[in-house]
């Protein structure tokens, strides 16, 4: 398991990936792919992310749903 930034294990598989498709993890938030190209992020892209129940945004590891 992999440690994530907020100091919990992670069991999302891109931690384990070497070939990642993403440059964060949906769960944590962590860097799983730093060799992928940067994309620019939006409200637009965030606001469907969260829609789809992720925590995290996988292309710039923002924060997209707060903890209750």
């Amino acid at each position: 398991m992999m440690r994530s930034p907020l100091g919990t294990t992670c069991e999302n598989m891109n931690h384990r990936r070497r070939d990642a498709p993403v440059s964060h993890c949906p769960e944590c938030g962590g860097m799983v792919n730093a060799d992928l190209p940067a994309t620019q992020c939006d409200s637009s892209k965030h606001a469907v992310a969260r829609r789809q129940g992720r925590t995290f945004c996988v292309t710039c590891g923002m924060r997209l749903i707060t903890a209750r």
